[in-house]
């Protein structure tokens, strides 16, 4: 009989666990994490009892990888079709603290390649380069959650480096989507709308555009760079605090909806500051017609000394601006998906659901809306300043021209002005 296949899980150079593939997913805990009384690595999978099977372990370790048309690559690419296959050889660097390696191996010294921008640029155009040649031969095994194509590096000093076989990157690139029909120029327009958030002060993570590699650059929020390490920081997103796959995101199919969300971060003891955010982050989402707003887009953490948080902000950009793309909102407000339909009943209700008073949540939106007008031309200016003539100058122009009139006419339905 073949012997049952395993994975190591560790939290830095400690071993969790194990991930067996034996019919179902099976986690278990190693009695040296238990003894010594360390965290669970989601309260669903309790450490008080050290086996778990089932739904609850499939969604934990599924949301790691990522999503769509990415995972179907990665299985054309390695021959491998299950969590757990796909798991052994993209789940060194996740989207979390943790590190998952082949049975008895063990986590290794972090090793890194100086490159370029414009290495990152070929890498993308799927060139034959340094980035390429570097994962032939080194083995890089790193996990970015997500339905694009995606690459982790370490920026030091303006210095880039690739992280080599499982060593942990500090900051995400992602080019513009591709294999969407009528979807273009997404870098910068993730770039315009993640700064446009950072002006409101929402909470969002440090995001820029790079014109050398065609690509929004994000700082991870779940790494901390230190002078002889990086340090990593333990996240969950909202799909797995809620026991779905990551092919269950969407209310609509069934996903976690905004009453859900609200009360998983109740339930996690999120401060009242982040629960004022989540409102906040709805608000935004609409006026900048971000209708891919789905429960992976929202994450909790736990930075050092300051208990659960809701993460930063992340993955905003304008999907109303493409023709081709859903035109209902990821969430319904108050019963209602399609925001062109929304009235001010729609948010009295949305408030009821959570539990809020009306006026608070009507301040809120009023409020996000005045700023996103007042702060939008200097975003535009910002970027327009060293973004050539070409596709990413057009899409900051419609982007432009597109969140004001979208948000004055919300603004006009809400009664904000």
């Amino acid at each position: 009989m073949e012997a049952v296949k395993k994975l190591d899980v560790y939290r830095d150079d400690q071993l969790v666990g194990q991930l067996i593939d034996d019919n179902q997913l099976q986690f278990i805990y190693s009695d040296t994490w238990i003894n010594e009384k360390n965290s669970a690595i989601i309260p669903t999978l309790s450490i008080s009892k050290k086996e778990h099977i089932g739904e609850t372990v499939d969604s934990f370790f599924e949301n790691l990888l990522p999503e769509a048309g990415i995972r179907d690559l990665l299985k054309l690419k390695y021959q491998v079709s299950s969590t757990f296959g796909l798991l052994s050889v993209v789940g060194g660097d996740t989207a979390s603290d943790l590190t998952i390696l082949t049975e008895g191996q063990q986590p290794t010294k972090p090793e890194y390649q100086r490159i370029e921008w414009s290495d990152v640029f070929a890498s993308f155009k799927n060139k034959q380069g340094v980035i390429a040649t570097a994962r032939e031969k080194k083995n890089i095994r790193i996990s970015l959650a997500g339905a694009q194509r995606k690459m982790g590096i370490v920026i030091r000093n303006e210095q880039l480096f690739l992280p080599l076989g499982n060593s942990p990157s500090t900051y995400i690139i992602k080019p513009d989507i591709e294999r969407v029909e009528g979807v273009w120029a997404s870098a910068i327009n993730e770039a315009f709308v993640m700064k446009l958030a950072k002006t409101l002060e929402l909470g969002v993570a440090k995001t820029f555009f790079q014109p050398l590699a065609k690509a929004c650059v994000i700082e991870r929020y779940d790494r901390i760079q230190e002078v002889q390490m990086i340090r990593k920081i333990h996240q969950l997103d909202l799909c797995q605090l809620d026991g779905k796959t990551s092919n269950i995101k969407y209310e609509s199919e069934g996903g976690p909806s905004l009453k859900r969300c609200y009360w998983l971060l109740k339930e996690y003891g999120v401060p009242a500051k982040d629960l004022k955010r989540f409102v906040e982050w709805i608000f935004f989402n609409l006026y900048v017609g971000n209708h891919d707003s789905h429960a992976k887009n929202l994450s909790i953490y736990f930075p050092e000394n300051e208990g659960v948080r809701l993460t930063p902000f992340y993955d905003l950009l304008c999907t109303d601006i493409y023709p081709g793309l859903s035109r209902n909102f990821a969430f319904a407000i108050g019963g209602e998906a399609r925001p062109a339909h929304l009235e001010i009943k729609h948010l009295k209700l949305m408030a009821q659901d959570l539990r809020i008073k009306e006026n608070f949540v009507l301040e809120i939106g009023q409020k996000i809306s005045n700023q996103i007008l007042r702060n939008i031309e200097i975003i535009f200016k910002d970027l327009v300043s060293f973004v050539p003539k070409g596709g990413e100058l057009t899409m900051l122009e419609r982007l432009n021209g597109h969140i004001i009139q979208n948000t004055k006419k919300l603004q006009k339905r809400f009664n904000f002005v």
